[in-house]
């Protein structure tokens, strides 16, 4: 099979560099990919029109984000009826469901080192290979009646199809991201299209088949069409490794300390507690209204493609748009405006409970917020680590899809737990009151960490005990630098520039066709410092605050 060219691996430096005119020690730029076996050099040109094997490569990586989010979104329909049926004691329902998110947590933090080493086309293949073999097994288990005959192999079943969820969904992000490197968040919009389209078609295209063919058909049918992906990617993706790059810890050290980066990071965890309350405590709630399955699915159906349509359009409107990250904090404040109004919660009850126009309505807003948070919070991370000095490469992308789900799925764990015992203690009513306080509570903490410089409040407070008590307290040192925050408090410092904009005429590192800056900040005002390695670090100005 011929390699394409490759695109979009340039070093911080020479995107800098970029920005004033001159490239400033080439020597310095790594491409770090490597091809059917060879490595190859970086493009400075990009090509601006999709062709025929990009579009294969975004049909793969799409099918694989549909047909895994349709096991995921079949298995709560159909494995609850199953275990009644058997008699097997209902308490083995929770744990099974509950080794799924666990194996994500543990496994989605190891891809940035795994999948780097093994190669990204390896690695898809092999984890849609292994998920068509979860999935068979899992059908498989109708002819299973004991409760241990039953419960055991679901639960290693469960944990395994989380290990093969971590591996897939972080490859085919990977993936679209290296092929897409300028059109980045759009990509990862359509692939987030795919999953809300995977989440809809999941229990419709479940339900039919069981009805038709019994329990083991349709999770037959989803193990073989993972298996058809596994093979259309072997033929279709290249393989790209990791192992030929140079590690930068400094770098990733900085982007981990980053509080822009740890504020996103809580904003998408947040987004995982409400959509952990969403999943568990809506289908009782919507029972109450006694409109049968065929209205309540339709609901479901709704919301989950609220998410699906509104992802691709998200990510197109950050591509073309340059927005100030700090517009991501108003997701969660309205999402817990429309919790509110969901529930509502006791102080809204001149509502009424028995909306349902409305609820259909607040669930369709609701997924349109979540989206919304998800693809800017991506797009954003991606941007902190090409401004942190990380390279535009394999194991840069799946640290930051790594620590995109990781936040996820940790919230993913906790928010059933939460939703689930208020709503059998208390009512729906008390859920809302707890999801949108949630919501309010991390936004206000993201806010914070975000929009505050800590360091220079620190430097500030030790400075004045330091006035009041010199024998005690030491001055601190000036480091000569600072890194770039929204702060607060140095608004000396800061520079005018807009919030909401069209792209500059700049040529970044991610986004070059629409001008983005590379910095990705309100200002491409950028301060150098040379290091112990002999290269340029780039850190940019203080932009000016959001309020």
């Amino acid at each position: 099979m011929a390699t394409a060219a490759v695109t979009g691996y340039r070093d911080v430096s020479e995107s800098a560099a970029s920005i004033q005119g001159e490239v400033e020690d080439p020597q310095f730029t790594l491409s770090g990919r490597e091809v059917a076996g060879k490595e190859v050099p970086a493009q400075e040109t990009v090509s601006q029109s999709i062709t025929t094997r990009q579009k294969l490569i975004l049909a793969a990586c799409s099918c694989s984000s549909c047909f895994m989010h349709m096991g995921v979104s079949t298995i709560p329909l159909l494995l609850p009826p199953e275990i009644i049926r058997k008699g097997i004691p209902y308490e083995y329902c929770g744990m099974i469901f509950s080794l799924f998110a666990t194996a994500i947590v543990i496994f989605e933090p190891l891809q940035a080192k795994l999948l780097p080493m093994i190669g990204t086309k390896r690695a898809f293949c092999f984890s849609a290979l292994l998920g068509g073999f979860c999935y068979i097994s899992f059908g498989m288990l109708t002819f299973a009646y004991s409760t241990a005959g039953f419960a055991a192999p679901a639960m290693i079943i469960r944990f395994v199809e989380g290990f093969y969820y971590a591996v897939l969904i972080t490859s085919s992000n990977v993936i679209v991201c290296l092929e897409f490197p300028d059109h980045a968040s759009l990509a990862f919009g359509i692939l987030e299209g795919f999953v809300g389209a995977g989440f809809t078609l999941g229990p419709l295209v479940g339900g039919s088949l069981f009805a038709a063919g019994g329990f083991i058909a349709p999770f037959l049918f989803i193990g073989l069409a993972l298996l058809a992906t596994s093979l259309f990617g072997y033929f279709v993706l290249d393989q790209v490794t990791g192992l030929n790059l140079q590690s930068r810890p400094r770098e990733k050290k900085r982007l981990i300390r980053d509080p822009i980066f740890i504020a996103l990071g809580m904003l998408t965890f947040t987004m995982g507690i409400v959509w952990g309350i969403f999943e568990t405590s809506l289908e009782p709630y919507l029972a109450t209204y006694d409109q049968g399955p065929i209205v309540e699915g339709v609901v479901f159906a709704i919301a989950y493609l609220a998410y699906a349509g509104m992802s691709p359009v998200w990510g197109y409107v950050f591509r073309r748009v340059h927005i100030d990250y700090r517009w991501v904090l108003v997701g969660p404040v309205c999402v817990g405006v429309i919790w509110m109004i969901l529930g509502p919660i006791p102080m809204l009850s001149f509502i009424g409970t028995d909306v349902l126009w409305l609820d259909v309505v607040c669930l369709f807003l609701l997924n349109v917020s979540i989206a919304f948070v998800f693809v800017f919070s991506y797009d954003t991370m991606l941007k902190r680590a090409v401004m942190h000095g990380l390279e535009e490469n394999v194991a840069t992308y799946a640290l930051i899809v790594a620590a995109f789900f990781s936040s996820i799925y940790i919230g993913e764990i906790i928010g059933p737990v939460i939703g689930g015992y208020v709503y059998a203690k208390l009512s729906f009513q008390y859920v809302a009151l707890v999801a949108s306080s949630a919501a309010y509570g991390m936004a206000v903490i993201a806010a914070m960490t975000m929009l505050i410089n800590w360091r220079a409040l620190g430097r500030r407070i030790k400075k004045a005990l330091h006035s009041a008590f010199p024998t005690w307290i030491q001055e601190p040192k000036d480091r000569g630098y600072s890194s770039e925050s929204s702060s607060l408090l140095d608004s000396a410092e800061e520079e005018q520039d807009n919030i909401f904009q069209p792209p500059t005429e700049v040529t970044g590192a991610l986004n070059r066709d629409d001008k983005r800056p590379a910095s990705y900040g309100t200002a491409v005002s950028l301060r150098t410092r040379t290091t112990s390695a002999g290269f340029s670090d780039i850190t940019p100005a203080s932009p000016l605050v959001l309020f």
